[in-house]
Parts: C-alpha cells; structure tokens; sequence
C-alpha cells in the first residue's frame, strides 16, 4: 500500500515537472480573452444602442455638407477618447473603422461589425503596414473612414502620421471631428475615454474639408502632421468653449440628416 503510493506520487511529481506552466497561463489568458470578446462584442452593441437613443445630439461645422465636386469617401480624424461619436454618426452604411491588432481589437471589431462597419486590423505598432495597404485598394470604394490619430495607445492627443500619409496617397480629404456633451464621465484610461451621461446633450462639430498634396515627403508629412495635429486641438476646444451657441444651432440629428457616402451608383 505505501509503495503504490510512493509510487502514485511519483508519477505525479513527473507530470508536474513536465508542465510548462507559463505556456498553461498563457492558454488560460487567450482562452479568457476570447470568451470576454465575444461577450462583450454581443452585448455591448445592445447597451451602446440604448444609451446613445438617450442623448439630445445636433451636428454643427462646415464639414457637414461634401463639396458638390466630392466623388469618394472622406477621412474623418477624431481623437481616440471620442472614438463612440463616430461609432453613432456611420452606423449601418459599411463604413472603414482602424482597429487595433492588439487583443482588445477583436472586442471592437465584433462591435464595430455589428453597428454596419468594416473593421480592418492594424496600428501604428502591429499590423500597421498591412492595414494602409488594404486601406488604399480599398479607397476608391466610395466609402467613409474613421481613424483615431492618436491610438491605439497613445500618447494622448499626440496626432501620428498615418492618417497624413493614407490621405496623400488616396487623394481623400480629411475631416477633423470631435465632440462635447453636456454632462458625460472620463475612464481612467490613457485616453480618458469619455462616455456621455445618459439623456445628456452633445455636438458633434464637424471640420471643414482638408485636402492634403499628393505624394508627401518625409518633411512633408511632418509639416501636415504638426498641422493637422493643431486643427484637431483648435476645434475640440472651440466646441468645448462655444458648446451652448453649437448646441442652439446645430442640426438635430435625428431629422433625416445623415452622413451616408458609399459606392456611386
């Protein structure tokens, strides 16, 4: 009896020794992940939906309006805190989304996809290069894109050069964007995500059209980076400074007024 269970705690000893228990957590965490994914990517939309049916939004600024000229999509630029306005103003009309290819990207793809966007995976650390290729064979498609100039980690509100360079090579024009809400709370992130207060008032404040020249340089896209970077800071204050006279004014967002491009047919 006390040999077959020396013997039975040898055994065990060997199968625990023989255990990479690194590579077993790491398996635990991916397993983790997906399961979290796919929970929240199912019910996140259902709340997201909801919440945003709760607001009072009104939409303000040149870039409202396409130039009659305009025969493609637009680059909307906001920074990645506001990133849920954009997710409300492009539902349903299949528009471009960047999403991180770090593990918290499949969550927002599986959300984006279910508010009728087209994610497409990369950043500006994983994947970036790969997601800019699919991003130019794909702009002549007609539709709109979103990109968060500032993410996928940041730093915060630092505006990097993809967007400038996506835009160059493209010939789409950029359209900072951003938005202020009457009452909303900021997430202990690296963005200070915000996440406005149900039944508050917001705008949505869209820039004017910025075209960028064809086939930027290395200074080039430096110059219009730096550029770029001021105006999406110039028009997020002035709408959190000029909030009630925007608000007053704005376009009720929910009178028929949509932001929908597409294919021309």
């Amino acid at each position: 009896m006390i040999q077959a269970r020396l013997a039975i705690q040898r055994v065990a000893r060997r199968l625990w020794s023989s255990l990479d228990i690194h590579a077993l957590r790491g398996r635990l965490r991916r397993v983790n992940r997906r399961a979290r994914n796919h929970l929240v990517g199912s019910l996140a939309p259902l709340v997201i939906r909801m919440w945003m049916r709760t607001l009072r939004i009104r939409w303000s600024g040149d870039g409202i309006q396409r130039k009659p000229q305009a025969s493609g999509g637009r680059i909307y630029v906001l920074w990645h805190e506001k990133l849920l306005v954009f997710v409300d103003s492009h539902r349903n009309i299949e528009a471009r989304m960047l999403i991180s290819s770090h593990g918290d990207g499949e969550m927002l793809a599986r959300i984006g996809s279910r508010f009728g966007f087209k994610p497409m995976r990369g950043s500006s650390t994983r994947g970036g290069t790969r997601a800019l290729r699919e991003f130019l064979r794909d702009a002549r498609s007609g539709f709109d894109y979103g990109l968060t100039p500032d993410g996928p980690r940041g730093p915060r509100h630092e505006f990097k050069s993809g967007a400038i360079y996506f835009a160059s090579r493209s010939g789409l024009p950029i359209v900072p964007t951003t938005v202020s809400y009457s009452k909303c709370h900021r997430l202990r992130t690296w963005d200070q995500f915000i996440i406005p207060r149900l039944f508050a008032r917001g705008v949505v404040q869209f820039g004017e059209e910025i075209v960028v020249p064809p086939k930027l340089d290395a200074d080039g896209l430096e110059q219009w980076r730096e550029r770029l970077e001021a105006q999406l800071k110039d028009i997020s204050e002035d709408t959190d400074a000029r909030f009630e006279a925007l608000y007053r004014e704005g376009i009720p967002q929910r009178k028929g007024l949509t932001l929908q491009n597409g294919p021309r047919r």
